[in-house]
């Protein structure tokens, strides 16, 4: 009886929803900061099993949208939230406090028949007696919006404990199915997508509140070719897509120095991920409110 389904993850920013899908897959598919709304749209991370092959779904992480970037960030939430087999509600223990953006999701759940598990984080961080308090607060609420949540697990996700029973809950509520992925298929994103995510987050480790939000990463060009001693170069040119001018300099900084860090450690990271040699030029540009010109994220990868 091998099981095959879709399980999409949501909560808020910051409780670790990209962290969680690159530990059960056991490899990077989606970049992880400190900073929230670090991802932007809906990534596939594929867990393959003896016994089941689950796809994740990594969402962004539930806000208040302020722009038109934001808006398409929480489509692509609700979105996963309808076409799913299974949803995984992910709650930070340390910050559990559901707001307005909270019982958004909580009403679209409330109008689908859909088997929803909760899951606590970072229970390591906090006292038992909390945990509890944490749950009964979210299952008195799920039942004002006329749902419940079929399996409740605490977990840590960076002690690694809870993960073997999220993980055997999940697939025994699954339906038996056969492989819609290979076997050596872990994420749905192309060479092209990895490359922009992770310039995107040495961008977000590097730079200050302000100016990481505002930037967005687009590879303009992605050429393969085999360099005099037989191996194979990956020539990447990137343009970082910045909101202000007074951004850019922060971006380049003094002599270039913020600019060939983040390169640097961009190409390191894409190199061990892609495990080809990589040539990459970064280029920044002023585009500014880009985040509010829906013309312009016909550009970006689908938030669906």
């Amino acid at each position: 009886m091998y099981k095959v389904g879709y399980v999409s993850i949501v909560g808020k920013p910051n409780a670790g929803k990209s962290t969680l899908i690159n530990k059960l897959v056991g490899f990077k598919v989606a970049i992880t900061t400190s900073k929230p709304q670090t991802t932007r749209y809906n990534i596939k991370g594929i867990v393959t099993t003896k016994t089941s092959q689950i796809i994740f779904i990594d969402t962004p992480g539930i806000h208040m949208p302020e722009n038109e970037l934001g808006k398409k960030m929480m489509d692509g939430v609700n979105v996963a939230v309808k076409e799913n087999d299974l949803l995984l509600y992910l709650v930070d223990a340390v910050k559990p406090k559901i707001d307005d953006s909270t019982l958004k999701i909580f009403e679209s759940i409330s109008k689908l028949n859909k088997k929803v598990v909760l899951a606590i984080n970072k229970i390591d961080k906090i006292e038992k007696e909390k945990i509890l308090k944490i749950i009964d607060m979210y299952v008195s609420k799920a039942k004002e919006f006329g749902f419940e949540f079929i399996e409740i697990i605490p977990i840590s996700i960076y002690k690694n404990d809870g993960l073997d029973i999220l993980l055997k809950v999940l697939e025994d509520n699954l339906e038996e199915g056969e492989k819609i992925y290979s076997d050596d298929e872990f994420t749905d994103m192309t060479e092209r997508e990895i490359a922009e995510e992770v310039v995107r987050e040495k961008i977000l480790t590097n730079l200050d509140e302000e100016v990481p939000h505002g930037v967005n990463v687009i590879v303009d060009s992605f050429k393969e070719r085999v360099n005099e001693n037989g191996k194979e170069v990956y020539d990447i040119n990137a343009s970082i897509i910045c909101s202000k001018m007074s951004h850019k300099p922060i971006i380049i900084g003094s002599n270039g120095s913020r600019l060939n860090h983040i390169k640097n450690q961009s190409k390191i990271e894409l190199e061990g991920i892609l495990g080809v040699k990589i040539n990459l030029k970064l280029f920044v540009k002023v585009r500014e409110n880009w985040m509010e010109n829906s013309n312009y994220f016909s550009n970006l990868k689908k938030f669906k």
